[in-house]
């Protein structure tokens, strides 16, 4: 008995074995219908999370994208098992909220156990209605009809949204519609795969042919509607004739004659301070709301945030290296780069009176803020120190969502010309204020080398940069960035589009100065503003320290500016923008004040509206709209005859002999034997399959015992494709039209 047992194991364990691998191979290849699926809808839910952005906290932003990524890579892994999901996604989830909390200092380390579950509150709802939404959507959106009847509601939800408000979310309707482009291509196999199993030999061939047919319409799509260039709309949509009657936009007339001139771009924003800033370049009109008064003892820039990663299209924080500490009311701070302790600096004390419901991430004041003395209607506890970007950062909860008023000491630094020339040259703080993009172009880093040579110090080399761009470009809120075909904002602002408003200049004097060596940041609050009981148009140079009083700033007083780390002297502000002038206790000789027709302040859109329409119109031959209905007419027939072309493939089984079938010199011999191998290739996709081993006279014998109805066409195909083969007869051009009619009358037959 014992002996009999040991082959009985062996046998045992040596027919489990080999199923084990085959099990995880199933798992690992099988259902990538199920997990396509799971990814396109990763997509579209991205889009949405993208739209709630300016209306959601940073953290919970963060925290809802880490966690989608989080749930699709669970839902690749068990595309089909949901309790999979949920025993595998449910810790990894409360990780995640965990070391995010973790990061932004939302964490209260050595608070009791209720606490601690009180810090997952808000977040943790929101990341369980992504999932929830995303395993909802998952089994509600079956089949092509309701991928379709979805991507039209997310279509209409983005552009209402779009319409009504001042985001601009194009982009992300390109990414839906791709993905559900995706969708319906990996569903339209699945079906093909579960119809006619005898097409599993081919289905990688077919795949890769729908794939490619699929790329050539969308990129053909996508040139004709990147080369067409755009059309007033008909009809104004309701947001921008809202603003429109409430003075913030152009009017009809004059967006009308910007796009036929070429002389600017309809702008779809207002001015203002934004939350973010990854992206920069678009037109905006002016928006005088009021969004604060500013009683001061001198006349200042109200500094925001500052931001130092510039990512090629604008900027974002590093915030791996922030660092922020509790701030409370009185308590005195210093930035973690201050001038030194022998450099004279002067105290100002400025009240802020909010006027605007918008919410803020910082407290405005002049540079550098040393302490919050006075806070009203916000909450104390939301205050926190960032000692490395001189912030004063704020978050409210509940109904403080940001203060209506509050009182800030600044610690404002007394220097010269002299004394900043003399400084010695210093390292960079941080690496982060020498960062580049890997593809910055090589022509931004040669004009600011050729710019600077022969200066042996920081700051004549940020003055010649600074006073290259107040005097070589163009001032304007409306820049026509059709002009720009560079990938990096700053190569296209400095050599083709030319002109812009606050963030070209900024921007660009920040990386020509890193592209040198000298250790910067972007800057961005507000400028001044208007004096109450003065000339609101009139902006001095240069200021008496003495001087205060009480300053109206509204939207269109948003500005941003750059700071150069001198080393000693900490950091320094420079204005690059003209029409600006960048107060400081100087004296008023040294710094040359701008021309008179430079001295608005960019709430002055009237005169440089002269100054834009002075420039000389390109002359066009034929009238804009002319050229745009060819193009139109150009771009609608290309689209048609590829599409044609595709449809034409497909009927050929997309096979790749049936580009032969346009040549001319073939004989109708010739013709029929290779119109009958198309119409093979065809009917192995519609899992009609022809056997090595068979002539095509039997596979159609076996074709016809299951399906009498394809008997009379057939008859006509095999006769005409063996004599034209095998019986060395010459066919009639009549022979090929009746072979075409029977492929014709076939296809019709196989699709009932």
């Amino acid at each position: 008995m014992e002996v009999n047992r040991q082959p009985e194991s062996a046998y045992s364990a040596s027919s489990v074995q080999p199923a084990a691998p085959g099990m995880m191979k199933r798992w690992l290849l099988g259902g990538w219908s199920e997990r396509l699926f799971w990814t396109c809808l990763a997509v579209m839910v991205w889009q949405w999370i993208v739209m709630l952005e300016p209306y959601w906290y940073d953290e919970t932003i963060a925290m809802s994208r880490d966690a989608l990524l989080m749930i699709w890579g669970v839902s690749v892994l068990f595309p089909r098992q949901f309790f999979g999901r949920l025993l595998i996604g449910l810790p990894l989830v409360l990780r995640l909220i965990y070391m995010e909390l973790v990061h932004n200092h939302l964490w209260i380390e050595d608070g009791s156990r209720w606490e601690r579950l009180q810090a997952f509150h808000p977040y943790i709802w929101f990341v369980i209605g992504i999932w929830l939404c995303y395993e909802a959507l998952n089994q509600i959106v079956r089949g092509p009809g309701r991928i379709i009847m979805w991507l039209l509601v997310q279509v209409a939800v983005f552009g209402i949204l779009d319409s009504f408000t001042e985001d601009i979310l194009w982009d992300q309707v390109a990414w839906i519609v791709g993905a559900a482009l995706v969708w319906l291509i990996g569903l339209h196999f699945s079906q093909m795969k579960h119809s006619y199993p005898e097409m599993k030999r081919t289905s990688l061939r077919y795949l890769l042919q729908m794939a490619v047919s699929a790329i050539a319409v969308i990129a053909l799509i996508i040139t004709v509607g990147v080369s067409v260039p755009g059309l007033e709309p008909i009809l104004t949509d309701p947001y921008t004739a809202w603003t429109n009657r409430n003075g913030t936009g152009g009017t009809f007339v004059d967006r009308i004659v910007s796009n036929v001139t070429g002389t600017g771009a309809t702008s779809p924003t207002t001015s203002g301070y934004s939350n973010h800033d990854s992206q920069l370049g678009d037109g905006f009109q002016l928006d005088y709301q009021p969004v604060m008064t500013v009683t001061s003892e001198a006349r200042g820039y109200w500094r925001g945030e500052a931001k130092d990663i510039y990512t090629g299209q604008g900027w974002v924080d590093a915030r791996r290296e922030e660092r922020l500490e509790p701030m409370s009311l009185g308590e005195r701070f210093e930035a973690d780069d201050a001038p030194s302790k022998r450099i004279q600096t002067k105290e100002i004390i400025q009240t802020v009176q909010i006027q605007s419901d918008q919410v803020y991430p910082v407290l405005f004041g002049m540079y550098s803020v040393a302490a919050v003395e006075e806070l009203e209607g916000g909450d104390p506890d939301g205050l926190s120190w960032n000692g490395r970007e001189s912030e004063v950062r704020y978050v409210g909860r509940g109904a403080a969502r940001y203060p209506i008023s509050y009182t800030i000491v600044s610690h404002v630094p007394i220097v010269s010309e002299q004394e900043l020339r003399a400084a010695l040259p210093s390292e960079a703080p941080d690496s982060a204020y020498l960062q580049l993009p890997d593809r910055l172009p090589a022509r931004v880093v040669d004009l600011a080398r050729s710019l600077t040579e022969g200066e042996t110090n920081n700051y004549d080399k940020a003055k010649k940069i600074e006073q290259y761009l107040r005097t070589q470009f163009t001032y304007t809120n409306v820049p026509n960035i059709s002009k720009r075909t560079s990938d990096d904002f700053v190569d296209g602002f400095l050599f083709e589009v030319k002109e812009g408003y606050c963030d070209y200049f900024s921007t660009s004097m920040a990386v020509m100065l890193r592209s040198v060596g000298v250790p910067t940041r972007w800057v961005k609050g507000y400028a001044p503003g208007a004096r109450e009981g003065s000339d609101p148009t009139m902006m001095t140079g240069s200021f008496d320290p003495d001087e205060g009083g009480r300053f109206r700033v509204t939207n269109a007083d948003a500005h941003s500016w750059v700071e150069v780390y001198m080393g000693e002297y900490g950091w320094v502000s420079f204005e690059p923008t003209p029409g600006f002038s960048m107060p400081s206790p100087e004296q008023a000789e040294e710094q040359e004040p701008d021309k008179p027709a430079e001295q608005e302040e960019e709430t002055q859109p009237e005169v440089k509206e002269e100054k834009k329409a002075s420039k000389p119109e390109e002359e066009t031959a034929l009238p804009a709209w002319v050229i745009t209905a060819a193009r139109s007419i150009v771009g609608a027939v290309v689209l048609g005859a590829i599409a044609w072309l595709v449809w034409q493939w497909g009927q050929a089984g997309f096979s790749l002999r049936w580009p032969r079938t346009f040549r001319r010199r073939i004989s109708p011999n010739e013709r029929v034997v290779l119109e009958t191998e198309l119409w093979l290739s065809y009917c192995r996709l519609r899992g009609l399959r022809k056997e090595p081993h068979e002539t095509v006279r039997e596979a159609a014998f076996r074709w016809s015992e299951g399906q009498q109805e394809l008997e009379a066409s057939l008859q006509v195909i095999v006769p005409l494709f063996e004599q034209a083969k095998y019986s060395g007869e010459p066919l009639e051009q009549a022979d090929v039209a009746r072979f075409r009619e029977a492929v014709r009358q076939f296809r019709r037959v196989r699709k009932r």
